[in-house]
């Protein structure tokens, strides 16, 4: 019984030893690392193979020409928050992740907004990206996307970003799903050259092959009216040739209405 006893004091003793030893060596580590100094910025741009509107250099440079830079200062001491704050207050950057590594390193990771259309306005150019937002095109990168150009029915102020009010909502959320129908279907992506809203608001488009005006009308039934435009390529175009048609109106429902050269129309009843 003795011998027992012994035996679980000397267990219960090397665990309280043990954790001693770990307790006081955390302790030990955790004020060697105090006082040691962030020593330099490490940038990964998350999505540089698709858009390049920010660089590691210009990230590097943001940081470190604020108020909230690290470099030089004890680790413990970085405001993270604030740097990714300071980042994310860029227009063309919608998320950023920072943290310190052991060695010291400032380690940001950033990932850019990802245009899906442009809209060319009388206040300059803006991107809509895909989840609505907007924001101010750069010079120093251009995305090849679809351009909206015309009667933009949303009054964006020089400088503008950010998702609109509930009055120029519902456009914003139509054009965007019109671009992710775009976005989804390459080959109608590189077909549609420009997308111009007429004073009555329709949406026309004009082509990379063929010199139609596609009048769209509305961003309602999407799929639908590219189903009729598939028809018109593969059912009128092979008889009639491209140049017998200067437009092809999409908006009324089984029927696609096309007006010859000399201005007159045609209704052709289709089945999709």
């Amino acid at each position: 019984m003795l011998k027992k006893t012994v035996t679980y004091c000397l267990a219960a003793l090397a665990v309280l030893l043990f954790c001693g030893y770990f307790a006081a060596a955390s302790f030990l580590s955790a004020r060697g690392r105090q006082g040691e100094l962030c020593t330099g910025i490490a940038v990964r741009i998350l999505d540089s193979a698709s858009n390049r509107f920010v660089s590691p250099a210009e990230i590097e440079a943001i940081i470190t020409s604020s108020d909230v830079n690290p470099v030089g200062k004890p680790r413990e001491e970085a405001r993270l928050t604030g740097i990714e704050d300071l980042l994310e207050s860029r227009s063309a950057i919608r998320h950023s992740d920072v943290s310190i590594s052991r060695d010291g390193i400032l380690r940001v990771s950033i990932t850019q907004r990802r245009p899906l259309l442009r809209i060319q306005s009388a206040s300059g150019a803006f991107y809509i990206d895909d989840t609505g937002y907007i924001f101010p095109w750069v010079s120093t990168f251009t995305s090849y996307v679809p351009v909206v150009s015309g009667n933009i029915p949303v009054k964006l102020e020089e400088g503008y970003r950010g998702v609109p009010d509930q009055e120029d909502r519902g456009w914003v959320d139509g054009i965007t799903e019109l671009a992710h129908y775009l976005d989804r279907h390459p080959v109608w992506n590189s077909q549609i050259q420009q997308i111009n809203v007429e004073k009555n608001g329709d949406i026309v488009f004009y082509t990379a092959v063929g010199d139609q005006k596609i009048i769209f009308g509305s961003t309602d039934n999407i799929d639908y009216k590219f189903a009729k435009l598939r028809t018109f390529y593969r059912q009128i175009v092979p008889v009639y040739g491209w140049e017998r048609y200067s437009a092809v109106n999409l908006k009324f429902s089984d029927q696609i209405v096309c007006t010859l050269r000399d201005r007159t129309e045609i209704k052709k009843s289709i089945k999709i």
